[in-house]
């Protein structure tokens, strides 16, 4: 487990927190946990109501439907972001490429803190927005290629 000031630094390194102040940083440390994803494992399933956000700190995840890899995911990047806003159902499968240390949120302990720190919201929003911006243009490409 990783004190508080490293999980501050570490949160700080992360898009949709970067622009937080360390007293709201230190909220979500309190709230994060930290696991190991050995190579290989799904950690995410396709169709699985989410309840988690991941924040990967080391090793690499794919993003994949079925074989189709969607993309590949590493340190500091976040994957489940969806699941900490609503109960929704996962889009894809999410599998460790190599073992990985990751941050965990759940969404019920966020959902109180962001009642608290509407700051919060807006580094999510934000970030959901560049998401949806990035596969837009990955779509249109791929229609064109088509």
């Amino acid at each position: 487990m990783e004190n508080i000031i490293d999980m501050v630094i570490a949160l700080k390194n992360v898009s949709i927190f970067e622009d937080l102040p360390d007293h709201v940083l230190a909220d979500i440390a309190e709230i994060t946990t930290t696991s190991i994803i050995p190579a290989g494992e799904k950690f995410i399933s396709k169709g699985d109501i989410g309840e988690n956000m991941f924040i990967i700190k080391s090793g690499t995840a794919k993003i994949h439907d079925g074989e189709h890899i969607i993309t590949t995911l590493g340190q500091n990047q976040i994957v489940g972001e969806l699941a900490i806003l609503a109960p929704v159902q996962r889009t894809a499968d999410v599998t460790a490429v190599e073992e990985m240390l990751v941050f965990k949120i759940n969404r019920d302990y966020f959902s109180d803190l962001i009642a608290e720190e509407f700051e919060i919201v807006k580094g999510v929003m934000i970030a959901l927005v560049e998401r949806i911006i990035i596969n837009n243009a990955k779509l249109k490409d791929a229609n064109l290629s088509a």
